[in-house]
């Protein structure tokens, strides 16, 4: 069956009529203030839309202005943050919103460049940013639109590389020429996220079949997927609830750099080769700490699963025996009480730790 040519206009009006119809109901659509914008769309970037949608109205009762988010300390931005993982989104939107104050008179930038230059803001945020707030018409790329613009466009090949986004770019640019950006960015991600779908794109109900080339093919699951990732490697780690005679518990601040920077955390680290769980829980707390602790029995085992590997953390109580904390291999520690470990940030593998501390009185 040949494919026709993609009419802008015609492919443009389907898209709004259909969006019109089906768009969900989410509390940051239709909104132009672009700090709130912002806020969703950097939430949005690896966190899911049920849990955005939860969280979104929270942080912006906590910090309901680009002002209040700046006069914050790093602390109480990570701590809102906590649970929605990639913290470094957090550490990076804080950075910027104090940048916004000082280099830009408070006033959000308005282009895509300016937005694209604050720290940790990616291709797709300022694209969106500029999309939804200031008429820009840029391709705002995101997973959902990878997937919609390789069918529509008939490109094969891993969704995910540089070369096929760049090229996936390039033909929406053009199609973008007319009508509303952030029309053409919402209608394209609500495309993905209810019709176009990785494994069985429901293609009867899609407002882009007509002009959609993987649709024409007879087989449009075959284009826009990425390549099938290797099985996820399993890291072992032991951390110590270390205790001291007055009851209180030792915890570390991770270094501002690498996995979860700047949050809170029970000492320890990784397994060497075969090396014993206790042995390592002892080893990696001597280095990161330069203390002395004995190792007493495991308290529990917790899996954690990141993008590309996964985490059994093995929990020992730990009795301090030596040696004044030094900051080696953390950013800074604390003596804390039972009850104010939920007053610190901390992964959202280390909940049950907390949970099991304050509530199952372990300590």
């Amino acid at each position: 069956m040949s494919v026709p040519v993609v009419n802008s206009r015609l492919l443009y009006n389907r898209l709004q009529r259909w969006f019109a119809r089906h768009a969900r109901r989410l509390p940051w659509r239709g909104l132009t203030d672009p700090y709130r914008i912002w806020v969703s769309e950097v939430m949005l970037v690896q966190t899911t839309v049920a849990v955005a949608v939860k969280r979104y109205p929270r942080f912006l009762k906590r910090f309901p202005t680009l002002e209040s988010l700046a006069k914050a300390s790093l602390d109480e931005v990570m701590k809102e943050w906590e649970g929605l993982g990639y913290y470094h989104r957090a550490r990076y939107m804080h950075q910027s919103s104090r940048i916004i104050q000082s280099r830009h008179a408070g006033a959000f930038p308005e282009t895509y460049d300016q937005i694209r230059a604050l720290p940790g803001v990616g291709d797709y945020v300022a694209a969106a940013v500029a999309n939804f707030c200031f008429g820009a018409r840029v391709p705002a790329i995101d997973a959902n639109v990878a997937r919609v613009g390789a069918r529509l466009f008939g490109i094969i090949g891993d969704v995910r590389s540089s070369q096929l986004r760049g090229k996936i770019h390039r033909d929406l640019s053009q199609l973008m020429t007319l009508g509303c950006g952030a029309l053409w960015t919402d209608g394209l991600i609500e495309v993905g996220a209810l019709i176009c779908s990785p494994r069985s794109p429901n293609c009867l109900r899609c407002p882009l079949r007509q002009d959609c080339r993987a649709f024409h093919s007879g087989h449009p699951e075959r284009y826009g997927l990425p390549k099938t990732r290797e099985s996820r490697r399993e890291v072992h780690v032991a951390c110590g609830i270390i205790r001291r005679n007055d009851g209180r518990i030792l915890i570390a601040q991770r270094p501002e750099e690498g996995l979860l920077p700047m949050l809170w955390e029970f000492p320890g680290g990784k397994r060497q080769g075969r090396e014993a769980l206790p042995e390592t829980c002892r080893r990696e707390i001597e280095e990161e700490l330069a203390i002395d602790v004995t190792v007493g029995r495991k308290r529990m085992v917790i899996r954690h699963t990141y993008s590309h590997y996964g985490v059994r953390l093995h929990v020992f109580e730990c009795r301090y025996v030596s040696g004044k904390p030094k900051k080696i291999g953390c950013q800074n520690w604390r003596w804390v009480r039972p009850g104010e470990l939920s007053r610190f940030a901390f992964p959202s593998a280390n909940r049950a730790i907390i949970e099991g501390i304050q509530g199952n009185g372990l300590y």
